[in-house]
Protein backbone atom coordinates (compact mmCIF):
# COMPACT_ATOMS: atom_id res chain seq x y z
CA UNK A 1 0.00 0.00 0.00
CA UNK A 2 1.25 3.43 -0.89
CA UNK A 3 1.88 6.09 1.57
CA UNK A 4 -0.51 9.64 -0.10
CA UNK A 5 1.26 12.82 0.36
CA UNK A 6 -1.22 14.87 2.81
CA UNK A 7 -3.16 17.76 1.23
CA UNK A 8 -3.01 20.94 1.89
CA UNK A 9 -5.74 21.18 3.42
CA UNK A 10 -4.64 18.47 6.08
CA UNK A 11 -1.07 19.89 6.53
CA UNK A 12 -3.46 23.52 7.17
CA UNK A 13 -5.82 21.66 9.64
CA UNK A 14 -2.74 19.74 11.38
CA UNK A 15 -0.95 22.85 11.69
CA UNK A 16 -4.24 24.49 13.28
CA UNK A 17 -4.66 21.74 16.07
CA UNK A 18 -1.08 21.97 16.92
CA UNK A 19 -1.21 25.80 17.19
CA UNK A 20 -4.46 25.68 19.36
CA UNK A 21 -2.61 22.54 21.36
CA UNK A 22 0.41 25.10 22.04
CA UNK A 23 -2.12 28.07 23.05
CA UNK A 24 -3.94 25.70 25.48
CA UNK A 25 -0.74 24.89 27.12
CA UNK A 26 0.73 27.96 27.04
CA UNK A 27 -1.93 29.64 29.13
CA UNK A 28 -2.01 26.69 31.54
CA UNK A 29 2.02 27.21 32.28
CA UNK A 30 1.46 30.71 32.42
CA UNK A 31 -1.18 30.12 35.00
CA UNK A 32 1.08 27.81 36.25
CA UNK A 33 3.75 31.08 36.43
CA UNK A 34 6.15 28.87 34.18
CA UNK A 35 8.56 30.23 31.80
CA UNK A 36 10.31 28.19 28.76
CA UNK A 37 13.43 28.98 30.98
CA UNK A 38 12.21 27.74 33.78
CA UNK A 39 11.43 24.56 32.23
CA UNK A 40 14.79 24.02 31.10
CA UNK A 41 16.71 25.34 33.77
CA UNK A 42 14.60 23.43 36.73
CA UNK A 43 12.78 20.36 35.46
CA UNK A 44 12.51 18.87 38.46
CA UNK A 45 10.96 22.10 40.53
CA UNK A 46 8.71 22.55 37.39
CA UNK A 47 7.39 19.18 37.23
CA UNK A 48 6.91 19.43 41.35
CA UNK A 49 5.30 23.06 40.62
CA UNK A 50 3.02 21.02 38.00
CA UNK A 51 2.07 18.22 40.58
CA UNK A 52 1.43 20.97 43.16
CA UNK A 53 -1.09 23.12 41.32
CA UNK A 54 -3.29 20.27 40.14
CA UNK A 55 -2.93 18.64 43.82
CA UNK A 56 -4.54 21.90 44.97
CA UNK A 57 -7.12 22.03 41.97
CA UNK A 58 -8.19 18.75 42.88
CA UNK A 59 -8.88 19.47 46.24
CA UNK A 60 -10.12 23.04 46.28
CA UNK A 61 -12.79 21.22 43.76
CA UNK A 62 -13.58 18.05 46.07
CA UNK A 63 -15.21 20.29 48.32
CA UNK A 64 -17.71 21.68 45.85
CA UNK A 65 -18.47 18.64 44.30
CA UNK A 66 -19.75 16.79 47.68
CA UNK A 67 -21.98 19.92 48.06
CA UNK A 68 -23.58 19.60 44.96
CA UNK A 69 -23.61 15.71 45.32
CA UNK A 70 -25.60 16.67 48.27
CA UNK A 71 -28.45 17.68 46.67
CA UNK A 72 -27.92 16.19 43.05
CA UNK A 73 -27.84 12.75 44.34
CA UNK A 74 -30.93 12.65 46.05
CA UNK A 75 -33.21 14.45 43.41
CA UNK A 76 -31.53 11.86 41.08
CA UNK A 77 -32.69 8.66 42.80
CA UNK A 78 -36.13 9.96 43.63
CA UNK A 79 -36.55 11.42 39.64
CA UNK A 80 -35.39 7.61 39.42
CA UNK A 81 -37.57 6.12 41.57
CA UNK A 82 -40.26 7.83 40.51
CA UNK A 83 -40.09 7.01 36.60
CA UNK A 84 -39.34 3.48 37.71
CA UNK A 85 -42.86 3.17 39.39
CA UNK A 86 -44.81 4.84 36.91
CA UNK A 87 -43.14 2.58 34.34
CA UNK A 88 -41.44 5.17 32.11
CA UNK A 89 -38.20 4.35 31.02
CA UNK A 90 -35.38 6.05 30.65
CA UNK A 91 -34.61 7.46 26.67
CA UNK A 92 -31.18 6.24 25.35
Amino acid sequence: MAIQAPTPSDVLKTVLKLALASLVVGLVLRWLDITPEDIFANFGDTVLAIFTKATEFVEWGAGYIVIGAVIVVPLWLIVTLVNAMSGRRRRD
